[in-house]
């Protein structure tokens, strides 16, 4: 039986934002605290990694304080029924969190003084240092829970969008041959598939940076740091590809390229060779293919009206490459 079973029905990230919330609500109820504050900063705290809660949470602590503090100088100036008091809470509280380079702090610092305003009343220390104590219950708690339970693993869903992401590579760049062939230049699907395949590959990268913090922060067996560094090579490969397809995407509005019967024969036994690689799990070289087009930029000017022709061989040859290289 699969032992993830329930990532199909509930996030483990929502499971442990919810035992955090309950381990926190337990701890300030037990105190006679109340927990709304505890519970707000427990909430923003569950981050992807436990690396970015911890780093996260050095400066949502001191934001929150900041919070707190703003709130009950400006509740005994203007009392609780100002409309001062909230105006002015929340201002200087951005405020000094942004000079204080604590942004990642400012939303919860000044949810926490909007929220402590109305029950403040004549309690000024009272108010706050139990919401200093009830904010440091509910960092600790979540960034616990956040280290200790469910570590994530991201393995699955790396290697998932990189072969959606060398689906798309391959198809765009058999699309975009063709259409060259044709004389096609217009913007439309290519443009648009392109954006796709950048949003993705950046996606894997987030994926990718927050395994390597897991990593960092657990102890692991080495075929994990192994397994790693084979989807990040390959994430790099293929980011160095889609920079190559963009080249060839992105040309300019006027281009127009005659290519001889040899070099449209070539850059379609190519075009056809990695579009099959999907399907068939190896790149059937197309050497004598790869061997025209070489022959052919050579002979040309790039610097004269040949330059775009010049360019698009280039690029074509480097994505051949790349790829012969990945499965040498």
């Amino acid at each position: 039986m699969n032992d993830n079973w329930y990532k199909r029905i509930i996030g483990a990230r929502t499971i442990k934002t919810g035992l955090a919330t309950f381990l926190t609500a337990l701890f300030c109820l037990t105190l006679n605290l109340n927990p709304i504050f505890a519970i707000l900063t427990a909430i923003v705290t569950i981050e992807p990694t436990a690396k970015a809660s911890l780093k996260k949470g050095y400066k949502r602590l001191p934001a929150t304080v900041i919070g707190a503090l703003f709130s009950v100088i400006f509740t005994f100036i203007f009392g609780d029924q100002s409309p001062f008091s909230y105006a002015f809470s929340a201002t200087f509280t951005i405020i000094l969190c942004t000079k204080l380079n604590l942004h990642v702090g400012t939303t919860v610092a000044t949810l926490t003084a909007m929220a402590m305003i109305p029950g403040i009343h004549e309690a000024y220390y009272f108010n706050f240092f139990s919401r200093l104590l009830t904010a440091i219950i509910g960092l600790v708690t979540a960034g616990l829970v956040n280290f200790i339970v469910l570590p994530p693993k991201y393995y699955n869903q790396v290697e998932s969008n990189i072969s959606l992401t060398e689906s798309l590579m391959y198809d765009l760049f058999n699309l975009r041959m063709r259409q060259l062939l044709l004389g096609k230049f217009t913007k439309g699907a290519p443009y648009n598939k392109l954006n796709a395949l950048l949003d993705l590959n950046q996606k894997v990268e987030t994926l990718l940076s927050y395994q390597k913090d897991e990593l960092s922060y657990h102890k692991h067996h080495d075929d994990e740091w192994i397994r790693l560094k084979s989807l990040t090579t390959r994430s790099r490969t293929n980011r160095l590809i889609i920079t190559h397809l963009s080249n060839l995407v992105y040309l300019p509005r006027d281009t127009h390229i005659i290519f001889t019967c040899d070099e449209r024969y070539a850059i379609l036994n190519i075009a056809h060779s990695i579009s099959e690689i999907q399907k068939t799990g190896h790149f059937e070289r197309q050497r004598q293919a790869a061997s025209v087009l070489k022959t052919s930029v050579k002979g040309l000017d790039e610097f004269d009206e040949n330059q775009i022709k010049s360019h698009i061989i280039y690029e074509i040859l480097l994505i051949y490459r790349i790829l012969d290289h990945r499965f040498a």
